[in-house]
């Protein structure tokens, strides 16, 4: 059992009836996502550099041996390490020179050649000498330190070899993984298409940014923040629609979105209040409901459900929830329906920097700051009182989300909890 199902459990145990009541643990929520989270199934092939991003759907294999060729880790000279070891404090005279991009001729015996990082190895040379222990005398050099033999050579194939698999399929393609497929020598790429993502926002209360606030009203922050953590995340935003706040308008929406989207992300409407119509609404469309209400601080109505070919995943209105569920249910669903390979969230641990108080229950995902190391080495993170669900400018402070368990009332400072970084 993982913490967080530990810490849910117990406050609410789910056995799958009567959704609407009960209180699912986390990452029960995650598993019923995930199997309604089918990956997009076209794929296309693009070139290297267009790919970073995407989600690779065929493994990337090395074209050649990589290096290709032994070559220098080291600007100094190649030689024979007999020859040195037989002049000793001596003179070894330099025969030429060996340059990145061109074959030097072999090298005879009894002497050394010059060669720059990245240069082919000169036939018969063994060993690189550093040129910080060469001293050079026009045309003679002597070595100073000479290393083991075979030192400072980068041998053929060492990285690779060709047709060795460099990638799987389900990576996603980071900067990194770019810059191995293009040591692999692969221009193109096949890759899985973009996820097609909608989003549709309720609430009659909602004003974009920087229009004239009228009573009553207040700017929409969810638009834009899920739209930026939708495409940071390399998805394509095919749509961005407000609904009245009405259950017959959210039906016909969520209708339209299911057809041409692979995921359908909701914001507000889907508490139990009277003005709350997404569950409502869900159930008049004939969709899944598989998650209804996850034991989760901020963000407790999200619900998880499946309509048509469609995924719908509905947050809370409150910015900090929608963006906490985001982050912690929405996101590994969005990477398997790419094709991507996930294990949930990347966690780790940290101290705290202050005693923290909890009100058990629900788990409590807590914006925080790292502040730097303990004395062992460990990071220490540190937190506001308590998590405000409306409050959407210390996330833009915050280095990542505190995991405070949902059976502890009082964590004590230097505690270690699990830390989601953003």
């Amino acid at each position: 059992m993982t913490v967080i199902d530990r810490i849910s459990a117990p406050a609410c145990a789910c056995d799958g009836a009567d959704l609407q009541t009960r209180l699912m643990p986390v990452n029960a929520a995650l598993e019923a996502g995930m199997a309604l989270a089918h990956p997009v199934a076209e794929t296309e092939t693009i070139s290297l550099d267009t790919a970073v991003g995407r989600t690779l759907s065929a493994p990337v294999t090395a074209q050649a041996d990589m290096p290709r060729f032994d070559n220098s880790g080291m600007d100094g000279y190649a030689l024979r390490h007999a020859d040195a070891q037989q002049a000793g404090a001596g003179t070894i005279p330099v025969s030429g020179t060996s340059a990145a991009g061109s074959p030097p001729r072999p090298l005879p015996s009894g002497t050394a050649m010059r060669i720059y990082t990245g240069a082919p190895l000169p036939q018969g040379a063994d060993t690189v000498v550093m040129q910080e222990h060469v001293i050079r005398d026009r045309g003679q050099i002597r070595v100073e330190r000479l290393p083991e033999p075979g030192a400072n050579i980068r041998r053929q194939g060492e990285d690779q070899r060709k047709t060795d698999r460099v990638l799987e399929p389900g990576t996603r393609l980071t900067p990194r993984g770019i810059a191995a497929c293009a040591a692999a020598g692969a221009g193109r790429v096949e890759v899985r298409r973009r996820l097609r993502i909608a989003l549709l926002l309720t609430g009659d209360e909602l004003c974009p940014p920087g229009a004239r606030l009228r009573e009553g009203t207040v700017w929409d922050v969810n638009a834009s923040m899920l739209s930026a953590c939708l495409q940071a995340d390399g998805a394509e935003l095919i749509a961005l629609r407000h609904v009245a706040d009405s259950r017959a308008a959210l039906a016909s929406a969520l209708m339209n979105l299911a057809q041409q989207a692979d995921l359908v992300v909701t914001s507000g409407g889907v508490s139990v209040g009277d003005r709350d119509h997404v569950k409502p609404a869900l159930r008049d469309t004939g969709a899944e409901i598989r998650v209804s209400g996850v034991a989760i601080k901020p963000g407790k109505p999200v619900t998880i459900s499946r309509l048509g070919d469609a995924l719908i995943l509905s947050l809370p209105g409150n910015p900090v929830s929608a963006f906490v569920t985001w982050r912690v249910l929405g996101r590994p669903l969005a990477v398997r329906m790419a094709g991507g390979v996930t294990a949930g969230p990347e966690r780790r641990h940290v101290r705290t920097g202050q005693a923290l108080h909890h009100r058990p229950g629900r788990c409590e995902f807590r914006p925080a700051i790292l502040r730097g190391y303990d004395h062992a080495g460990r990071e220490v993170a540190t937190c506001a009182g308590g998590t405000r669900s409306a409050h959407a400018v210390p996330l833009a402070t915050a280095d990542g989300l505190l995991l405070i368990p949902g059976d502890s009332e009082t964590v004590p400072e230097g505690d270690l909890l699990e830390f989601l970084p953003f």
